[in-house]
């Protein structure tokens, strides 16, 4: 990110103003003053990218999501689970009454319910993954697009992550989290306004169609 920087070192030098008084050779109360020219300070501020994330509205709404994606998930183990074990209780309740083909072909057909259900749940446990990361990097990207903003705003010059490698220590004087964040929720707010505005419209749309 532009403003964003993984490890920060500021530098900032002063220099000395130098008073130099000539007054006995000049004869006259005159004073010379040589002051070099002293660099202005950049403004430095720093978020917590993470945290922001975990507290705007948006990203409560989206941890509620995959809540569910994931309690679903395990839902779906636990059942998946318990078929196999029906399974094996009823292969190992019949083994006296059963030959040995019948038997043999019981515990392939567990073997291979087993291996099924392993590669089915494989897949959609690497899919959740896929869409909590994708959805992880949407928000982060559109939260440092206004974290951007608000720093061009407010004057920044050097934006840093609390979480950026490097970064040991940032003073409360400098952190501006609050501030960003406020301006994220707002901004999700305002698109949720404007999302709404526009399916109302869609369905008045709809319903003027259908009547006429």
């Amino acid at each position: 990110m532009k403003y964003f920087i993984s490890n920060v070192m500021v530098c900032l030098t002063i220099f000395s103003l130098v008073l130099c008084a000539d007054i006995l050779t000049q004869g006259a109360a005159t004073t010379q003053t040589n002051v070099s020219l002293v660099k202005k300070q950049p403004v430095l501020a720093s978020i917590d990218s993470i945290l922001i994330m975990q507290k705007s509205q948006e990203g409560q709404k989206i941890a509620k999501e995959i809540q569910k994606d994931v309690e679903s998930f395990q839902s779906e183990v636990k059942k998946s689970q318990k078929e196999l074990e029906d399974m094996q209780t009823d292969i190992s309740s019949k083994a006296k009454i059963l030959n040995q083909e019948a038997l043999q072909e019981k515990t392939e057909k567990l073997a291979q319910k087993k291996k099924d259900i392993e590669r089915k749940l494989m897949d959609k446990e690497e899919a959740i993954k896929i869409n909590i990361q994708k959805k992880q990097i949407t928000l982060r990207e559109k939260q440092l697009a206004i974290a951007n903003s608000v720093s061009e705003k407010e004057g920044w010059d050097i934006m840093i992550d609390k979480n950026a490698p490097g970064v040991l220590f940032v003073a409360k004087a400098v952190d501006k989290t609050d501030l960003v964040l406020r301006a994220v929720d707002e901004k999700y707010i305002e698109t949720q306004k404007g999302t709404s505005l526009a399916q109302s419209k869609k369905s008045v749309s709809k319903e003027t169609i259908k009547s006429s």
